[in-house]
C-alpha cells in the first residue's frame, strides 16, 4: 500500500456546539472479526448493503494473496452472518482497495484499489456475479506511478455514478501538478462499445499553501445540475483544506472554483466525501480543526440563493467526546446525524456518534459505542451507513486478533 490518506462568498461561522455529550444505552455487536489470511485484514472503507440487507466491502491486506480482498457479509437463518470472500487481489491486478463499492443497476461492484495494477499507481475495477462463486474482475483504468503519472494515481476512494451511468472518482496523488507528488485529480470513466473510457476533469496544482485545493480526498457529491462538490485536504486560502465545485462546460470541460477554505479554527484536513441535504446544503468532517482543542468538526456548509456558501460548525470535539473525526456523515429519518472518530474516547480508540439538533440549531452529541481496542475493534476510520431500520453498520482495525471487524450498533 503505497499511502494512506495524508493526517498530519461570504462566510460566517455558526454557533459552535460544545454542549456536554451524553453516553446511553446502545447495543454494538461484531458480525465479522477478520483473520488476515485466507481471510482480509484491516478495512479503511464504509460497507454498502443490497436490497437484501447483506453487507459488502474491502480489506487493505490480507486475502488469499495478502494484498487485500472483497468481501461479503449474507445474512443467515438464524440472524447471523456468514462471510464470503468474492475476490483475493494480488498485485498486477491491484492491490489495496481503499475506498468504498458501488453497484450499478446490474447487481456488479465498482471501485478502486490504491495500489499496483499493471503501471504500478492503483487501478479501477469491476467485479461480476459468476455461476462458480468467485467474482470476475475487469480492470476499467490503469493509473500510473509516480509525479510522472499525469493521469493520477493512488485511487483511495469510493466512486459515485451520474444519471448516464458514468463514474466520477478522484486520485490523492499526481496529475499535472507541480508540487509535491503533484496535486491529485478528479477523473470520469464513461462506459462504451469498446469498452471505458478515461478523462481528466482536474488536475489540482500541488501546492500545500493554496490558494487552490490539494491533495483530494473521498468521493464526489452530484447536484441536479450535474455540479461536482469534494473535498481537499490542503490548499485552500489558508493552506488547512477547502471544499471544491467541478462546474461542466458545454464543451465537455469542467471549471474549478473554491466554495470554502477552512482555517483551522473551523476545522482542518476536510477528509470525507460531502453529503447533500434536501435544501442542497453540504454536510461534512474534518480529521483536525475547531475549538477548543484542533480535534475535529462536524459542519455544514450552508448554500444562499446567489450561489454564496457559509459555514456552520455544527460540532466541535475535545478529545474524550472524539478525535479525528471521519464520515461522511449520514442521516436518519429524524433528521439525527451519524459519523465517527478514530480516536478519542475512554480508551482512545475511537467512538461512534450520534448529533440531535435542537429547536435553537444547537446539536447535541450521543456517544453510541466507545471502542475498547480487543474485542470489539479500534479506529473505525470508514464512518457507518444506516439501514431503513435505522441500525448502523461499519468497520474497524483492532478485533479479536488485530485485523479488524464488521460492526452493527442499534442506537
Amino acid at each position: 500500500m503505497k499511502h494512506r490518506r495524508i493526517r498530519s462568498i461570504a462566510l460566517f461561522i455558526g454557533s459552535i456546539s460544545l454542549a456536554l455529550s451524553t453516553a446511553t444505552a446502545s447495543s454494538e455487536r461484531t458480525l465479522h472479526a477478520f483473520r488476515g489470511a485466507p481471510d482480509g485484514a484491516t478495512s479503511f472503507v464504509r460497507v454498502i448493503s443490497d436490497a437484501s440487507g447483506n453487507l459488502y466491502g474491502a480489506t487493505v491486506l490480507g486475502g488469499k494473496f495478502g494484498s487485500g480482498c472483497i468481501f461479503k457479509l449474507s445474512r443467515t437463518a438464524n440472524a447471523g452472518w456468514r462471510d464470503t470472500i468474492l475476490y483475493n487481489f494480488s498485485g498486477l491486478d491491484g492491490s489495496s482497495p481503499d475506498g468504498s463499492l458501488v453497484f450499478d443497476t446490474a447487481g456488479n461492484l465498482y471501485g478502486t484499489t490504491a495500489g499496483l495494477g499493471t503501471l504500478g499507481g492503483g487501478i479501477v475495477f469491476e467485479l461480476s456475479p459468476t455461476s462458480s462463486g468467485p467474482w470476475a474482475e475487469t480492470i476499467l483504468h490503469n493509473f500510473g506511478n509516480g509525479t510522472d503519472s499525469t493521469d493520477g494515481y493512488d485511487p483511495q476512494a469510493e466512486m459515485v455514478f451520474d444519471s448516464a451511468g458514468n463514474l466520477f472518482g478522484t486520485t490523492q496523488f499526481g496529475g499535472t501538478g507541480s508540487g509535491f507528488e503533484n496535486g491529485g485529480t478528479v477523473f470520469r470513466l464513461s462506459p462504451s462499445a469498446s469498452g471505458w473510457n478515461y478523462s481528466q476533469l482536474y488536475s489540482f496544482p500541488g501546492s500545500y499553501s493554496g490558494p487552490d485545493g490539494n491533495l483530494p480526498a473521498g468521493s464526489l457529491a452530484i447536484d441536479r445540475s450535474g455540479n461536482l462538490y469534494g473535498v481537499a485536504q490542503a490548499g485552500g486560502a489558508n493552506g488547512a483544506g477547502a471544499v471544491y465545485e467541478l462546474s461542466p462546460a458545454g464543451d465537455g470541460t469542467y471549471t474549478e472554483k473554491i466554495i470554502f477554505s477552512f482555517n483551522i479554527s473551523n476545522g482542518r484536513l476536510p477528509n470525507s466525501t460531502p453529503v447533500f441535504d434536501s435544501a442542497g446544503n453540504l454536510y461534512g468532517t474534518t480529521e483536525f480543526g475547531g475549538a477548543p482543542c484542533n480535534c475535529g468538526t462536524v459542519y455544514r456548509l450552508n448554500h444562499h440563493s446567489n450561489d454564496i456558501w457559509s459555514e456552520t460548525v455544527l460540532f466541535a470535539f475535545d478529545g474524550n467526546n472524539g478525535w479525528e473525526i471521519a464520515g461522511p456523515p449520514v442521516f436518519d429519518s429524524a433528521g439525527n446525524l451519524y459519523a465517527a472518530s478514530t480516536a478519542g474516547g475512554t480508551k482512545a480508540n475511537g467512538l461512534i456518534f450520534e448529533l440531535i439538533p435542537n429547536t435553537t440549531g444547537h446539536w447535541t452529541e450521543r456517544i453510541l459505542h466507545d471502542f475498547r481496542g480487543t474485542p470489539d475493534g479500534a479506529a473505525p476510520y470508514a464512518g457507518v451507513i444506516i439501514d431503513s431500520a435505522g441500525h448502523l453498520f461499519g468497520t474497524t482495525s483492532g478485533g479479536l486478533v488485530n485485523s479488524g471487524t464488521v460492526f452493527q450498533i442499534i442506537p
